[in-house]
């Protein structure tokens, strides 16, 4: 024979490349239907792990694990069986859901045929002909994702410890696979083995069994994962090996679960039908009883106070209950109704059904997107006639400064500094440096014969830095005594803890169940003087919890005194004689400092001010304090209250109406470092001592700018980045929280003048943004306070 030709040897090369390009769109193709027939499973379950991959608030949630104030021997295992949870809701077959299918369409069709048919659809063997993977897959992302984002987040300077960790674990699950085609492991082949066909009863009872073993080593796992913490509980390193170890243990026990048992299912419908709908009632059952727990640790404190869990649980359990009621009352129901319309036998449902199914969930897309439930109306309590404060009350600003003034200067001819403060927005970081900031002030001596705080005249503050701000004036309306050497402590228990969780679940479950909950009152008992409580009013509840538990020399009675009551009641507890009308404005207490409460309106975008004066006496800002009295002139709203509407961040806070204004937001949405109305503030007050020449002492404004960011360091140039929606977002996000705040500090360093002067006070060390500040953070800030100059 001669040599082969080209065209010979060519032949077989050609079949491997069209052979390997089938494999390949073979592989796309499942690769589609799968995202397809799953997108909206998929990108809720991915939701939490990739935010907590992408944002650096994120990843110091997962560090607080190991934080022993943070409890996180306890979340350990709490997170391992939310992981667990979300995994087998999107994997397990919603048995469930044949019930409620045949009671709604009253079809008597046999309820294992068509478990049959949807076991074929959530294995994978085919939808429509097509082929899919198999949901395992997808239902342990969730859980791998975090895993990665936990160990870089514990070695954020050795990636290569985070990428080792997914080798190790896909070549676990690849020795699972190798295992499972060698055998199956006893523990389930004998339960399949022995099954008895058509025996209903032993069918029952033996699945009964199987699942209760199955759920009794899942939760002596958990015990034992949680007892290793607690002996963990002061080692930091022992807690880091724990929380990657078991969550890397905990996915492979998962996935071989789930890998095994699917397997077999067809080998026996009548067993694997019991044991799939045991494990959907115990995935249900868990899930009910821990949103119990969670509602009533939000709303009762009991048994433990929400914060006392993880945020990651707290969202990965809420998200597992979307998924299981959107499982069974939605996906299920229109797959069931496809499967019995494709059997030869019986009569079609209803052409209306799946419309009408479809309808249900677009209707409950709208009012989580676009109707909540609650109505978000600002809390306002009702009080006795006697005890109604007006609008009118406050004086002018010139009145209240020429009152305040008068009781500072001693002599004649003396210079009186009269301090006005700015706080810079940014979570429990701006709320613990403002703190501190003021205390630190406050012991250094501004004049021979006065201190600092004596001679502050305002504090105009934005978002976190309100909280701080209340609770200095909390110490001085209270008389705590001044103790610099305990300020970091008291911090620590002030901020140093878990404020996001209770806003979690009231975002996504709590604000509504509330919701409910007072339209029933109202409708049912005509309780028309509650309000709808919601993630706004728990928040402020944990901040005045958090202050008695700082500063435990206080009843509940005081504590309540100052946060609960009326916004304007501190300044009017100091009348001579309260028989005495309140509209006279020189009997205002002129001990605390003025506190201006910056927010922003929603519709408008204008800047809203709770003031202790009359703000329209010189702010071009929108009176909130007025607009309130004017519709509820009987009613008081909280000092605590009116503190939660300039730190209501997007989704974090829910935005609180206001009748006459609107919808009240974050501060920082119109501007973020609190100078816009601390200049309003200095620019009427010089005017006003200008035009008083001939008066008795001298008057130098100083404008201290409490800032917790640098706002001098020199910005790096911006480096070109394509367009994009994204990329357009980004700058409607930045433009109030960077370029309004740049602005307004960058103004009032430009306008105050000699002899008056403006200055800040920065934090010069990196710390996180965030509401679940680490202790180790405020020690930096404490450290770069006692640096100070």
């Amino acid at each position: 024979m001669g040599k082969p030709t080209g065209r010979y040897v060519c032949r077989p090369v050609f079949l491997v490349m069209i052979m390997k390009t089938k494999t390949c769109y073979g592989f796309l193709l499942r690769l589609y239907n799968t995202v397809k027939l799953n997108l909206f499973y998929i990108l809720l379950s991915l939701l939490v792990p990739v935010i907590l991959w992408k944002v650096q608030v994120g990843r110091d949630i997962v560090v607080s694990l190991v934080e022993p104030p943070q409890h996180g021997y306890v979340n350990i295992p709490l997170l391992i069986a939310s992981f667990s949870l979300l995994a087998l809701i999107n994997w397990a077959i919603p048995v469930l859901a044949i019930d409620i299918w045949r009671a709604v369409t009253r079809r008597f069709a046999n309820s294992q045929s068509l478990y049959g048919g949807l076991i074929a659809l959530y294995n994978g063997d085919s939808v429509e002909g097509k082929q899919q993977f198999p949901i395992r897959y997808f239902a342990s992302l969730p859980w791998v994702i975090f895993l990665y984002v936990t160990v870089t987040s514990f070695f954020p300077t050795k990636a290569f410890i985070g990428i080792l960790t997914l080798i190790l674990l896909v070549a676990g699950i690849f020795l699972l696979d190798w295992r499972y085609r060698k055998s199956v492991p006893r523990v389930f082949q004998r339960l399949w083995d022995s099954a008895a066909n058509g025996n209903t009863a032993a069918a029952r009872s033996k699945a009964l069994r199987y699942v209760g073993l199955m759920a009794l080593l899942f939760l002596v796992f958990l015990v034992l994962v949680g007892l290793a913490g607690y002996g963990l509980r002061h080692s930091r390193t022992g807690l880091t090996a724990l929380v990657i170890g078991a969550n890397f243990i905990g996915i492979l026990a998962n996935y071989t679960y789930m890998k095994f048992a699917e397997n077999v299912d067809v080998k026996n419908i009548g067993l694997s039908y019991y044991v799939s709908k045991y494990i959907h009632i115990c995935s249900l059952s868990c899930m009910l009883l821990l949103a119990i727990l969670l509602q009533s640790c939000n709303g009762r404190g009991w048994p433990v106070e929400i914060g006392f869990f993880s945020p990651i649980f707290i969202l990965i359990t809420a998200i597992s209950l979307f998924l299981f009621l959107a499982d069974v009352f939605i996906t299920a129901q229109l797959s069931l109704t496809w499967i019995y319309n494709g059997q030869p036998l019986g009569r079609p449902v209803w052409i209306w059904y799946r419309p009408l199914i479809r309808l249900f969930a677009l209707a409950f897309l709208f009012l989580f997107f676009f109707n909540s439930v609650n109505s978000h109306r600002i809390r306002k309590q009702l009080i006795q006639p006697s005890q109604v404060s007006a609008a009118d009350t406050r004086p002018s600003l010139t009145a209240y400064f020429d009152r305040w003034a008068q009781d500072r200067v001693a002599h004649t001819g003396d210079t009186l500094n009269v301090y006005l403060v700015s706080g810079q927005g940014g979570g429990s970081r701006a709320a613990v440096w403002l703190f501190m900031a003021m205390n630190y002030l406050d012991s250094l001596k501004s004049t021979p014969s006065n201190r600092f705080a004596e001679n502050v005249f305002s504090i105009s503050t934005v978002s976190g830095s309100t909280s701080g701000a209340a609770m200095y004036l909390a110490d001085r309306y209270l008389k705590v005594p001044a103790q610099p050497a305990s300020v970091a402590p008291r911090m620590k228990i002030l901020y140093a803890r878990n404020y996001l969780s209770s806003s979690f679940w009231g975002a996504l479950i709590g604000d509504g169940f509330e919701g409910v909950k007072y339209a029933l009152s109202r409708r049912l008992w005509g309780n028309r003087n509650a309000f709808p409580k919601d993630r706004n009013y728990y928040f402020q509840q944990e901040e005045i919890q958090g202050y008695a538990e700082a500063t435990p020399a206080l009843n509940a009675d005081q504590i309540d005194g100052f946060f609960k009551t009326d916004y304007l009641r501190p300044y009017l507890q100091a009348i001579d004689d309260p028989s005495e009308s309140t509209s006279d404005s020189m009997k205002f207490n002129t001990t605390l400092p003025l506190f201006f409460i910056n927010s922003a309106i929603v519709e408008t975008g204008q800047r809203g001010v709770f003031a202790p004066v009359n703000l329209a006496s010189f702010s071009l800002g929108t009176d909130l304090y007025a607009l309130f009295k004017q519709h509820h002139p009987n009613y008081s709203i909280p000092l605590i209250t009116c503190v939660n509407q300039s730190q209501a961040f997007p989704i974090i806070n829910a935005y609180n109406y206001l009748d006459g204004a609107g919808r009240l937001i974050d501060g920082g949405i119109y501007e973020n470092s609190g100078t816009a109305t601390t200049l309003e503030i200095y620019e009427t007050l010089r005017r006003y001592v200008n035009s008083k020449p001939n008066a008795p002492y001298k008057v130098r404004f100083v404008c201290i700018n409490i800032v917790n960011t640098n706002m001098d360091a020199a910005k790096d140039d911006v480096r070109f980045r394509a367009a994009s929606v994204l990329n357009t977002l980004t700058a409607a996000f930045q433009s109030p929280f960077g370029g309004h705040e740049q602005f307004s500090y960058r103004n009032i360093l430009r306008r105050v003048i000699a002899p008056d002067t403006a200055y800040s006070f920065p934090l010069n060390k990196p710390v996180p943004l965030t509401r679940m500040l680490q202790s180790a953070a405020i020690d930096t800030m404490y450290v770069s306070l006692r640096m100070m100059k």
